[in-house]
């Protein structure tokens, strides 16, 4: 056991939405955080969403069905996070349509009126008009969609993000504002002082082989589903407070929606909604909703599949088959639990605040499009609880996260004279957004514009710019985490895992036995869990 010299004002377990956007608050706010994450950044359920930065629609729908002003709330808060979202992180955000398929009119003018409503809620902050478009139009629009029935689409706009690349935008802005940030660094105890409060962590260090013990004034577990491992970790008899539900999403060829914008299936056979989105020039299709137990690693089951290809089956004419998916991937939502409630999918999302005995403070619950207000809440009780002395007041609202600085189309001017092509400079926009310049500046200097593999739009140079900026420790941290490969192509993914092997070796001085350890455990995570 090593003790650290260094003291800080707060640790934080988990590198999720949560824990990032917590990072982030606290470091602006001035005070010294250290975050402490088991395994790679964003590897649990914040990297495996629907990509989806919403008010909730069926929140809305709830809310009306059952006079439920708590659900009406949650939109509220919703909508108002969306625009703080899309607003701070544009590069990685966009507002997206999202059209909704009807087969009667009954329920075409329920629809109208529910979507009216969350047009009206959201006020000045909606990001476009309602429109309806006749069966016709729909058709032309999704060409794959079956027409029997169908009296036309009723269609509305709400937000898009790259969940993974907001986690290191978020690191990225924090770590420039002092916070200390360490991944595949697993808590496994805590440091008491003699009226047995909370002082500090032990952690043990996966990379260096080292347990380390280090004082705080307060301990944070933002673990997302392991918030009740963390909390017994503390206190053998506390309560669970997390209700844990399983969702699942499924990525075919762009060519099966044959549109940019999106659908969302309400009619499915059990109430779910399904969403088939645009992501990454792929289509997105998801999401399940069952009760589970916690595993680090989820494995996506059969029969999760096969609900989402009977359903999605349901509206298309050509269907698909288990042959068509490219990949797919199972996260953990961490809802709070409600013991008059059986099903998960009728829990609110809301987020919980508690403090144990012992003083850990815990947060769970919550969803991504209102990270930021979490975050904000935890911070706010820490001070009013007199665990932290106020500093500087919350200015995450109108901050703007690194990478997110120049729009779009000017990024596209700045790079235009590179040597390479207009695939490789979407997709360098799309992940770094104004870091691209950094990036392409490192592959200018290293007169490297060489690809990963031929057929993809990713640059070797771009490994190590991840390795030296973006907390990049393993071959598959890299694929998956920081440029999406592994959610979109499982094949093209294992593909590419010799030759990031091979240049994660040049700047670790792994020999070859350490190469083949990488190597093996890429393939075994990648065919586990994609």
């Amino acid at each position: 056991m090593q003790l650290q010299d260094e003291n800080y004002d707060i640790i934080i377990i988990g590198a999720g939405a949560v824990g990032s956007g917590i990072v982030l608050d606290a470091s602006l706010r001035g005070y010294k955080v250290l975050l402490l994450e088991k395994n790679d950044i964003a590897s649990g359920a914040s990297s495996k969403s629907s990509k989806l930065v919403h008010g909730g629609v069926r929140y809305l729908e709830k809310a009306i069905k059952n006079l439920d002003k708590a659900q009406y709330n949650l939109v509220k808060e919703g909508l108002q996070e969306r625009a703080i979202f899309l607003k701070n992180a544009s590069n990685l955000s966009s507002r997206v349509k999202i059209n909704i398929p009807t087969f009667s009119y009954i329920n075409l003018f329920y629809t109208w009126i529910g979507l009216f409503m969350y047009k009206l809620i959201a006020s000045k902050k909606s990001l476009g008009n309602n429109s309806f478009l006749n069966k016709v139009v729909s058709t032309l629009f999704f060409p794959n969609i079956k027409n029997e029935k169908l009296k036309g689409c009723v269609s509305f706009y709400d937000g898009t993000f790259l969940d993974t690349r907001m986690i290191i935008s978020l690191l990225q802005t924090a770590s420039n504002k002092g916070a200390n940030l360490k991944n595949y660094c697993k808590v496994n105890g805590f440091l008491y002082d003699e009226n047995q409060k909370i002082i500090g962590a032990k952690y043990f260090d996966k990379f260096e082989n080292q347990e380390y013990e280090v004082f705080s004034k307060c301990v944070i577990n933002a673990s997302g589903a392991n918030v009740d491992n963390i909390r017994i970790l503390d206190d053998k008899n506390s309560d669970e407070i997390l209700a844990l539900s399983s969702g699942v999403h499924i990525v075919v060829k762009k060519e099966f929606l044959g549109s940019s914008e999106a659908l969302l299936i309400s009619n499915t056979s059990d109430g779910r909604i399904i969403f088939i989105l645009p992501y990454l020039n792929h289509c997105l299709i998801g999401t399940t909703d069952e009760s589970c137990v916690y595993d680090e690693n989820p494995k996506v089951k059969d029969s999760e599949i096969e609900y989402l290809l009977n359903e999605v089956n349901i509206y298309f004419q050509k269907p698909l088959e288990k042959e068509d998916i490219l990949s797919s991937w199972s996260g953990i939502r961490p809802l709070i639990k409600n013991r008059n409630i059986n099903t998960t999918q009728e829990i609110v999302r809301e987020h919980l605040i508690t403090s144990s005995k012992n003083g850990l403070v815990s947060i769970a619950g919550g969803k991504w499009t209102t990270y930021r207000k979490m975050a904000q809440d935890m911070m706010d009780f820490l001070i009013n609880k007199k665990i932290l002395e106020k500093k500087e007041p919350c200015i995450t609202k109108n901050f703007k996260l690194l990478g997110n600085e120049e729009k779009h189309e000017d990024l596209e001017k700045l790079i235009s004279f590179y040597p390479i092509s207009k695939n490789t400079k979407e997709s360098l926009i799309t992940l770094y957004g104004t870091n691209v310049t950094k990036v392409l500046s490192l592959a200018n200097e290293l007169d490297n514009f060489e690809l990963i593999n031929k057929n993809l739009p990713y640059l070797k140079v771009e490994i190590i710019y991840c390795i030296e900026n973006e907390f990049v420790k393993k071959p598959v941290d890299f694929l998956s985490r920081r440029i999406g490969l592994c959610f979109i192509d499982k094949k093209a993914s294992l593909s590419c895992i010799d030759v990031v092997c091979q240049e994660m070796a040049k700047l670790y001085n792994w020999d070859e036995k350490e190469i083949e350890v990488q190597k093996k455990e890429a393939i075994e995570y990648i065919e586990n869990y994609f």
